[in-house]
């Protein structure tokens, strides 16, 4: 099986990560939660190659099936909606008999689960990426909300945590990861209103993804133009 660094490489080699370049005349990304920064991964790129999802989640299923130590779980989930294909097929390659999945509501934070569940039914959850563990938080409050006799494992799996193995929003639980980014010592930046790209005159672009493949191409062109980019105003 690859370790965390040679994940890393490949998700790198399928056009899965986008660093910016230093140079201010590129410009970089803001995040959902308002921030600017210098990375931005996009799991889907890396999971949309079908050759990639079924060794990711053959490698995933072998972590996971050590860690149950010959438990077995009766559901596997995935947060919406990248999570929801990667958790599926590790669910069917660990042979667990149920896969479900959550919705996002509201403010599109917030999860619901529709799966009605038997009390004492143990479930998994498995992500394609966290960043603190909020997100299968919330997947684990939706499925216990809707299922209170339920049992959530305590550890969960991710193909990459930007954040550590036990992280306080995930509470008392542990991630099991391919991708390990703390452990491999690459931590990109989030800036407020104090970001220095912007500071230097680089343009911040909001739809990242729908712009990807021009967005990549300002790592090694800095003044490539992105025709569909959105860009926030200065500040």
């Amino acid at each position: 099986m690859k370790n965390s660094a040679e994940f890393w490489t490949d998700m790198k080699a399928s056009h899965a990560v986008w660093e910016h370049s230093g140079n201010a005349k590129a410009p970089h990304v803001q995040l959902r939660n308002g921030h600017c920064t210098d990375g931005f991964i996009d799991t889907l790129q890396y999971l949309s190659s079908t050759a990639n999802l079924v060794f990711a989640t053959e490698a995933m299923a072998v972590k996971l099936t050590a860690k149950l130590g010959g438990r077995q779980a009766d559901w596997a989930f995935g947060s919406p909606m990248a999570g929801i294909p990667f958790a599926t097929l590790v669910g069917v390659k660990m042979g667990i008999p149920r896969v479900g999945f959550t919705e996002k509501t509201g403010n599109n934070k917030d999860q619901i689960c529709r799966f009605d569940m038997l009390p004492g039914t143990v479930f998994l959850d498995i992500e394609e990426m966290t960043t603190s563990g909020e997100t299968p938080q919330r997947l684990i409050n939706a499925i216990m909300k809707k299922n209170p006799g339920a049992e959530s494992l305590p550890f969960i799996g991710a193909l990459l945590i930007r954040c550590e193995r036990r992280p306080s929003a995930l509470l008392g639980k542990e991630i099991v990861p391919l991708v390990d980014l703390p452990e491999l010592g690459v931590k990109y930046n989030e800036w407020g209103a104090d970001c220095p790209l912007c500071a230097k005159g680089s343009r911040v672009i909001t739809n990242a993804k729908k712009v990807w493949f021009d967005l990549l191409r300002t790592m090694q062109d800095p003044m490539h133009v992105i025709s569909e980019a959105e860009y926030a105003e200065s500040r």
